[in-house]
Protein backbone atom coordinates (compact mmCIF):
# COMPACT_ATOMS: atom_id res chain seq x y z
CA UNK A 1 0.00 0.00 0.00
CA UNK A 2 0.92 3.29 -1.02
CA UNK A 3 0.25 6.22 1.99
CA UNK A 4 0.76 9.35 1.13
CA UNK A 5 1.17 12.11 3.60
CA UNK A 6 0.56 15.80 3.69
CA UNK A 7 3.81 17.80 3.47
CA UNK A 8 3.47 19.96 6.61
CA UNK A 9 2.53 16.74 8.53
CA UNK A 10 5.60 15.05 7.53
CA UNK A 11 8.05 15.63 10.35
CA UNK A 12 10.80 14.31 7.81
CA UNK A 13 10.35 17.84 6.11
CA UNK A 14 11.28 19.75 8.90
CA UNK A 15 14.69 18.45 9.17
CA UNK A 16 17.45 21.27 7.99
CA UNK A 17 14.95 23.54 9.43
CA UNK A 18 14.68 26.05 12.33
CA UNK A 19 12.56 23.89 14.89
CA UNK A 20 10.14 26.25 16.58
CA UNK A 21 9.86 26.92 20.42
CA UNK A 22 6.66 24.82 20.62
CA UNK A 23 8.76 21.72 19.98
CA UNK A 24 11.71 22.25 22.05
CA UNK A 25 9.11 23.01 25.09
CA UNK A 26 7.27 19.78 24.46
CA UNK A 27 10.73 17.47 23.99
CA UNK A 28 11.60 19.63 27.32
CA UNK A 29 8.53 18.13 29.05
CA UNK A 30 9.15 14.69 27.38
CA UNK A 31 12.66 14.81 29.08
CA UNK A 32 11.79 15.70 32.27
CA UNK A 33 9.37 12.66 31.67
CA UNK A 34 12.18 10.76 31.55
CA UNK A 35 13.99 11.37 34.48
CA UNK A 36 16.02 14.23 33.07
CA UNK A 37 16.85 17.35 35.69
CA UNK A 38 16.05 20.93 34.01
CA UNK A 39 19.35 21.84 32.79
CA UNK A 40 20.24 18.38 31.85
CA UNK A 41 16.92 18.77 29.74
CA UNK A 42 17.66 21.70 28.12
CA UNK A 43 20.77 20.44 27.40
CA UNK A 44 19.56 17.34 25.75
CA UNK A 45 16.68 19.24 23.10
CA UNK A 46 19.49 21.80 22.61
CA UNK A 47 21.95 19.21 21.43
CA UNK A 48 19.63 16.76 19.60
CA UNK A 49 17.84 19.95 17.83
CA UNK A 50 21.17 21.75 16.43
CA UNK A 51 22.02 18.43 15.30
CA UNK A 52 17.84 18.30 13.40
CA UNK A 53 18.72 22.26 12.58
CA UNK A 54 21.50 21.10 10.15
CA UNK A 55 20.25 18.10 8.96
CA UNK A 56 21.76 15.35 10.68
CA UNK A 57 19.36 12.65 12.10
CA UNK A 58 22.41 10.29 12.64
CA UNK A 59 24.69 12.89 14.65
CA UNK A 60 21.40 14.44 16.47
CA UNK A 61 20.46 10.18 17.57
CA UNK A 62 24.57 10.44 18.98
CA UNK A 63 23.41 13.76 20.17
CA UNK A 64 20.69 12.44 22.47
CA UNK A 65 22.63 9.22 23.58
CA UNK A 66 24.33 11.00 26.04
CA UNK A 67 21.59 11.48 27.96
CA UNK A 68 18.98 8.67 26.86
CA UNK A 69 18.66 5.32 25.80
CA UNK A 70 17.98 4.64 22.36
CA UNK A 71 14.41 4.53 22.89
CA UNK A 72 14.13 8.03 24.25
CA UNK A 73 16.47 9.56 21.91
CA UNK A 74 13.94 8.33 18.99
CA UNK A 75 11.25 9.84 21.39
CA UNK A 76 12.71 13.56 21.66
CA UNK A 77 13.41 13.26 17.69
CA UNK A 78 10.05 12.54 16.88
CA UNK A 79 8.62 15.05 19.38
CA UNK A 80 11.00 17.82 17.97
CA UNK A 81 10.38 17.00 14.48
CA UNK A 82 6.41 16.66 14.68
CA UNK A 83 5.22 19.08 17.12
Amino acid sequence: MNQTVEPELDGFNRMGKPLSEQARSAAYEHCKAMGLNSARAWECVSSIANQLEHDKPYEAQAAGMRFLDLTGTYRLMAVLLTA
